[in-house]
């Protein structure tokens, strides 16, 4: 018998110690142990309008909204393809917090290490007070009802933007051997008194590593 990092106990029918080199270790790994190749967000560049009452895009769903902010398809300042969703603060007698979560749930591969791009540009900027508007960007996952990050991004402007801005961030940490599904969240907090808008378009996910740290274990 012999045992890899990356592989299984192998046997053989004389029992004797079985080599596996270097490059052969993958053909060892079941499936379950390779990281995705292709694209895990669905509908990142905000397309595809939602069919139920109350889901603006097809994939993604709302948490936690305020009433004085609207998320809506726009087709004006995009960055790339027809269309981006689009933040809109609205008119308030006085100078307030808004609040808005957009989120998707994604199945994963556990043990793989993700990397979250997407592009945002604060398009216009309502009256603010002290509190600049924030963008925080959040790759985390549920485990016995609490959150956990893997990747937690918090962007502050000062000042409508010129163009886009593209981010491109590696989760700091793997997913872990006992969790199967993710949560990418963008959260928006915009202290004003109505006429902000925040676009944010092509959202993507996708595995860096190529096998999962969890098959790489004795």
């Amino acid at each position: 018998m012999h045992r890899t990092m990356d592989c299984k106990p192998i046997y053989n029918k004389n029992d004797n110690q079985v080599t596996v080199r270097a490059k052969d270790k993958e053909k060892c790994l079941p499936p379950s142990c390779f990281c995705e190749t292709g694209e895990l967000i669905r509908n990142g560049g905000f397309e595809i309008p939602g069919l139920e009452p109350g889901r603006v895009f097809a994939d993604w769903r709302l948490g936690l909204s305020s009433e004085a902010v609207n998320l809506s398809m726009t087709t004006d300042n995009v960055y790339e393809g027809n269309s981006a969703a689009s933040v809109q603060t609205t008119v308030t007698p006085m100078v307030e917090t808004k609040q808005l979560q957009l989120r998707q749930n994604v199945t994963v591969t556990p043990g793989c290490l993700y990397r979250l791009k997407f592009a945002e540009r604060l398009v216009a900027l309502g009256t603010v007070d002290t509190i600049p508007p924030t963008l925080i960007a959040r790759v985390f996952y549920l485990y016995q009802g609490f959150e956990y990050d893997l990747l937690n991004l918090p962007i502050q402007k000062a000042a409508a933007d010129r163009r886009y801005i593209l981010h491109n961030q590696v989760a700091e940490l793997p997913v872990p051997c006992n969790v199967s599904g993710i949560v990418v969240q963008f959260e928006f907090f915009i202290t004003d008194n109505g006429g902000s808008i925040w676009n944010l378009d092509a959202v993507s996910l996708r595995a860096v590593s190529e096998i999962s740290a969890c098959c790489c274990k004795e």
